[in-house]
């Protein structure tokens, strides 16, 4: 094994859980999937949008059952770039110890790597 660390692309934001608003993204997010700020505020882009191949009410479900013992959820999924190209990610699901408009919060952190055998 390396002696060394890996850096990966990766981005974070957040979304209300019952509905899949984004709330908000970090730079990284315009920089890897080309969506902005705009996008997000008037409502162009949503979870469902970015993970289109994924039934959100089912993972809405799988979400409440397993928050109920951890706080964080992993996946292995794919993300859709607002190019329509497709990114895929290992997503890191925390629950945010906070409710917005009496909506569950969820941090979202997915990790890019590239090819981890070399």
């Amino acid at each position: 094994m390396a002696d060394t660390m890996i850096a990966v692309p990766y981005v974070c934001f957040s979304i209300l859980m019952r509905s899949g608003r984004i709330l908000d993204i970090d730079e990284r997010f315009t920089d890897v999937l080309g969506y902005t700020e705009d996008d997000i505020k008037d409502g162009t882009i949503s979870f469902k949008n970015l993970v289109p191949d994924v039934e959100y009410e089912s993972l809405i479900k799988e979400f409440r059952e397993g928050f109920i013992e951890k706080r964080y959820m992993c996946y292995q999924h794919e993300l859709v770039a607002k190019d329509n190209s497709v990114k895929k990610v290992v997503s890191f699901y925390r629950l945010e110890n906070k409710l917005l408009d009496g909506h569950r919060v969820l941090r979202v952190s997915c990790a890019m790597p590239e090819n981890l055998s070399e």
